[in-house]
């Protein structure tokens, strides 16, 4: 029974993934939003001074980065690693965690990338779409590295 479960212990995690993706995607769309609020409260009090510099074309760019790179990053965090950790922290099963992630990554370009593309591009201008679609790139690639790296520490342990 046991070899057995070691076969098939990936299934274990894909499910877990499953549970945890519209939470995660949830959680990915309101730090957005926070990030927004707070820089919008940063903006208006840093108005109050006489302005050094106009707000840029450079600034918009990098913040629909930040923005975008942050928040899907923290989505996509919570979707993999929470997972994780609490199979780690409550349970003694070794799961294999990296069919989980190979799934997720056509997942969340469907998800997230397609339909990123076709909303964004008539709207935006060339350079703002290829900064948030850089941002969505870092932000689903990097938290799914990590988790691969940490699932392989976790193996080793």
């Amino acid at each position: 029974m046991k070899n057995t479960f070691n076969k098939f212990n990936f299934i274990l995690g894909i499910l877990s993934v499953i549970i945890t993706f519209f939470p995660g995607m949830l959680v990915g769309e309101f730090a957005i939003i926070a990030i927004k609020v707070i820089g919008k409260i940063i903006n208006s009090i840093i108005s109050i001074f006489p302005s050094i510099y106009l707000r840029g074309f450079i600034d918009i760019i990098f913040e629909a980065f930040a923005f975008t790179a942050i928040g899907r990053g923290i989505g996509v965090a919570f979707i993999i690693f929470i997972p994780i950790l609490l199979f780690r922290k409550f349970t003694k099963l070794n799961i294999n965690w990296l069919p989980s992630i190979i799934i997720l990554v056509p997942i969340l370009l469907w998800f997230g990338g397609i339909r990123q593309i076709e909303r964004y591009a008539e709207l935006y201008e060339g350079v703002y779409f290829v900064s948030i679609s850089a941002g969505f790139i870092l932000g689903t690639f990097l938290p799914l590295y990590y988790a691969y790296l940490f699932s392989k520490e976790v193996d080793k342990s």
